[in-house]
């Protein structure tokens, strides 16, 4: 539908009805401002008023959605042609709505996914392998002491693990991820390869007290350093905790 030429014939017939724009507004119950927005063509009268509108003015809805006066001889074909561009108009709103909503949706999941993998970034621990240039591990007087030499982001974690014969200390370090990503380094060697007798700047400790923390000690003590989820090894039977301790480093025994 031409909106401009249905916009000029209402201010046509309007005027044919000796109204003013804010006598005709007042009629339907409107601002002015409408009326003045459909006579120049950048809007449509809404279909709960139209109606209404047509009344005032002196014209059927089929005239009105033509923008023109019809002899009878056209209404039929005006009518055709009027449900057809409203079908068309319909039809494109329809997908003008829906491409909207798809973009929506998209902004949306887009907004979701970066939320959640800047959750993963922040939060995620990654497991800090083993490195004898880095790590030690005392058995003194009552007190494990185990520390990793080098980095103050490294945290340190322990899990005991009684045997018939001995207790096993299995230690595990973790730092997390982004703190990985923005260091200078892609291996531990940048930290490692210190001069003989230079002392570490950082360093990331980690103090058992025996008669506290790992009550029922055996008088057989080994401390390990592993990778393993402590899950993992609070869960395994005999010969999986084996297998763990093969892939996992001595670094102290008593």
């Amino acid at each position: 539908m031409n909106q401009e030429k249905i916009g000029s014939f209402i201010a046509q017939c309007r005027k044919e009805r000796n109204l003013t724009q804010s006598q005709l507004a007042e009629k339907l119950n409107m601002s002015d401002k409408s009326v003045s927005k459909w006579e120049t063509g950048k809007g449509m009268p809404d279909s709960s008023i139209m109606l209404e509108l047509c009344n005032y003015l002196g014209i059927s809805v089929n005239e009105l959605l033509s923008g023109e006066h019809l002899r009878e001889e056209q209404y039929q074909e005006k009518a055709n042609e009027n449900i057809i561009n409203i079908a068309k108009e319909s039809d494109q709103n329809r997908k003008i709505k829906n491409r909207i909503i798809i973009v929506i949706i998209s902004v949306l999941l887009c907004l979701i996914v970066t939320v959640i993998v800047n959750n993963l970034y922040e939060n995620t621990k990654i497991n800090v392998d083993y490195d004898s240039r880095l790590v030690e591990c005392k058995i003194e007087n009552d007190n494990i002491v185990c520390s990793f030499n080098g980095s103050s982001l490294v945290k340190l974690s322990s899990q005991k693990v009684n045997t018939d014969e001995e207790t096993l200390i299995f230690i595990n370090g973790k730092m997390l991820l982004q703190n990985k990503i923005h260091s200078h380094f892609e291996t531990w060697d940048s930290m490692a390869q210190l001069n003989s007798g230079e002392t570490p700047k950082f360093n990331s400790g980690l103090i058992i007290d025996k008669n506290r923390d790992i009550i029922d000690c055996k008088e057989r003590i080994k401390v390990y350093y592993t990778n393993v989820s402590f899950n993992k090894i609070k869960n395994a039977n005999q010969n999986e905790l084996q297998e763990i301790i093969e892939h996992s480093h001595l670094i102290a025994e008593k």
